[in-house]
């Protein structure tokens, strides 16, 4: 079975000994929350959290993230999809489709923009991190 370069980057990153680094776009790289805090958080409704803030956050202009917040964000949703074990295609239909629509709707980045800064700020108080490694 050939692995997409989704696959091996998500393989990637669980094999890696926390804390966790994700690389985003640019080169940086960040320490992800802990394994175990995000298995016992791990639910659908934090990875529809996660997968809108990212759309939000790379899209909408007075929301607009770093790259270190993305790489938190990002990271944290592969690692919340691979604990509910999602195969790469769910993860796409199922989240990253919903919130490309929603984004597509008025006053989406009015009502989702403002709730970045608290999620991030929860990935944080689980061990996550924005500012670069090394």
């Amino acid at each position: 079975m050939r692995k997409t370069l989704f696959q091996t980057a998500l393989l990637a990153v669980l094999a890696a000994p926390a804390p966790i680094p994700a690389l985003a776009d640019g080169g940086v790289t960040v320490a992800l929350p802990d394994q175990g805090q995000i298995a016992r958080a791990a639910s659908e409704a934090l990875l529809h959290e996660l997968v809108l803030a990212n759309v939000v956050g790379m899209n909408c202009q007075d929301y607009l993230i770093s790259n270190g917040e993305w790489a938190l964000i990002v990271g944290s949703a592969d690692l919340v999809a691979a604990a509910l074990k999602l195969e790469v295609n769910d993860y796409d239909d199922r989240f990253y489709g919903p919130a490309f629509a929603a984004l597509d709707a008025p006053g989406t980045c009015q009502a989702e923009g403002p709730k970045i800064a608290g999620l991030i700020e929860r990935l944080k108080a689980m061990g996550g991190d924005t500012v670069p490694l090394g």
